[in-house]
């Protein structure tokens, strides 16, 4: 069993780049929320058709919520703002898979955590009461620099406060008259000149549609190490012209798609999308409140790419940060909650997506839902740790040498 599921990890991630998708394979092995993060597809798999979880109503959800899927942004209208910011996985489907992967992840992290079984289940019951509650009041909120409080205030403070010229100077250098990226790895990779023209082109012909074509003219390319489950992938950071370079400038961050490995299991049918950019933007728009700046779908080859202005690493929920602050954790599980039902209300009647009748009395039978949820998500982390020992030896023993 555990060697077939080891077999389906290779088989996943086949023809991604060698040299990120080690990296990939190195972070699974090194922790147990990695391993978590980077199979998905596993998750989704492991579901029994006939599960509770696919009873709940439909929304347009991020399919793939954990503790660190949520993180600061700034939006056109360069207001910051706390949301979701991975939607890879994202599709319409039964609304408590978001919760039920959220408190797995809590689960799985908790050792990592220093928490106490008691602790781990007291974190979980009150994620989901709050996400239930903030479900059956039927009400859409945003989370505010104002009203936000601990972790959250602090990155929207943070991300408020950013200047981008301070951000373009530790990434950017002069060469000859010329502006180009500062090659750090392992976060970023330097590209082939070919490569570079192949990107910027693609871009050149893509802005020449748009108003502010001159906006987005490249000055440099270079490939992005970020994530997880998409290590493996291609993905660049593009230094654009902007406001005027130098500090006027911008970085944008140009990201393959690929179909969400949640879509074949799932009992909603999907739209049918020109391709997979428009799909993780037109949820994104559905989802939030205001998506992240920039935001547009590109194609380069037969690939479809997001485009969106690159978002600091350090405006990511890093779960490490909660080790040995439970209260801490428990603040952040509490609006995080409260953020995932009003993304769901947010999205009511669209394309297949409840309203918010049926949220409102869907929510009312909370005490039996936690009970089934926490049951099965003990049991799942229950499993997924035989498995991840299994992937421990395996990795150990070469299985996954490239």
């Amino acid at each position: 069993m555990a060697t077939d599921i080891n077999e389906k990890i290779k088989a996943f991630n086949k023809g991604r780049f060698p040299e990120t998708l080690e990296l990939k394979y190195r972070l699974m092995r090194e922790d147990k929320f990695r391993y978590l993060r980077a199979t998905t597809h596993l998750f989704y798999e492991d579901i029994p058709a006939g599960s509770f979880l696919y009873n709940s109503p439909y929304a347009w959800i991020c399919g793939d919520l954990h503790l660190e899927n949520l993180g600061s942004y700034k939006a056109d209208n360069r207001i910051a703002y706390f949301n979701v910011n991975d939607f890879d996985e994202c599709l319409l489907a039964p609304c408590l898979l978001d919760t039920y992967r959220l408190i797995i992840s809590v689960i799985v992290s908790s050792s990592n955590l220093e928490l106490s079984g008691a602790d781990t289940n007291s974190l979980c019951s009150l994620y989901i009461d709050k996400y239930l509650d903030t479900l059956q009041q039927g009400y859409i909120r945003t989370l505010e620099k104002q009203t936000a409080r601990g972790v959250i205030k602090k990155f929207l403070k943070n991300v408020a406060r950013r200047e981008r010229k301070d951000f373009l100077k530790a990434h950017t250098f002069k060469k000859n008259e010329n502006y180009r990226l500062i090659i750090a790895q392992p976060h970023t990779l330097a590209l082939s000149d070919s490569k570079k023209e192949e990107v910027s082109a693609q871009i050149a012909k893509w802005a020449k549609q748009k108003q502010d074509s001159d906006f987005y003219k490249v000055h440099d390319v270079a490939f992005r190490v970020a994530g997880t489950s998409s290590l493996g992938m291609e993905r660049y950071v593009i230094l654009v012209e902007g406001r005027g370079a130098p500090n006027g400038a911008f970085l944008l961050d140009l990201k393959e798609t690929a179909p969400s490995c949640a879509a074949k299991h799932v009992p909603s049918k999907q739209p049918a999308w020109k391709d997979e950019a428009e799909r993780l933007i037109e949820v994104q728009k559905r989802m939030l409140s205001a998506p992240p700046a920039l935001l547009a779908d590109i194609r380069i080859g037969k690939k479809a790419f997001i485009l969106k202005e690159l978002q600091p690493s350090a405006d990511r929920i890093d779960y490490t940060m909660f080790k040995g602050n439970t209260k801490k954790l428990k603040n952040m599980l509490e609006d995080m909650a409260s953020i995932a039902a009003w993304d769901n209300l947010r999205t009511g009647g669209r394309q297949g997506s409840a309203i918010a009748d049926e949220f409102i009395y869907f929510a009312k039978d909370s005490q039996k839902l936690k009970k089934n949820l926490l049951a099965n998500a003990f049991k799942y982390a229950d499993t997924l740790d035989i498995n991840y020992k299994a992937y421990c030896k395996a990795y150990d023993k070469g299985f996954f040498k490239l």
